[in-house]
């Protein structure tokens, strides 16, 4: 697992800050999300997770947000590193991750 860093620690000296952390999942709750959307203001980043389950014939899809993550930009940033690099080795691992094109959202063609 990669963890963030945390801003209040002193630098090693090598100039990286090192925090010793014990991760209690006692009370964790698991989210499945297959669908995400992100705000952003100068102070934070939100990113909203939710799961969408389409129905066949249902033209107008609700997406149940269930979770809203409220980030600085640093920690932002910090998570992307580190979705760049677990991606990466995933795919070392397993493969390419193909992304599908999205899916048109307004009418079709007349």
């Amino acid at each position: 697992m990669i963890f963030g860093e945390n801003d209040n620690q002193p630098a090693t000296p090598g100039g990286r800050q090192q925090q010793q952390i014990r991760i209690d999942t006692s009370a964790m709750d698991t989210l499945y999300a297959n669908f995400f959307a992100i705000a952003a203001s100068a102070d934070e980043i939100t990113i909203y997770l939710g799961a969408n389950s389409p129905m066949p014939g249902v033209k107008e899809p609700v997406v149940k947000v269930g979770q809203r993550l409220l980030l600085l930009p640093q920690n932002a940033k910090r998570l992307l590193v580190a979705l760049q690099q677990t991606v990466k080795a995933h795919e070392d691992r397993f493969g390419p991750i193909e992304i599908t094109p999205p899916r048109p959202t307004g009418p079709g063609p007349n």
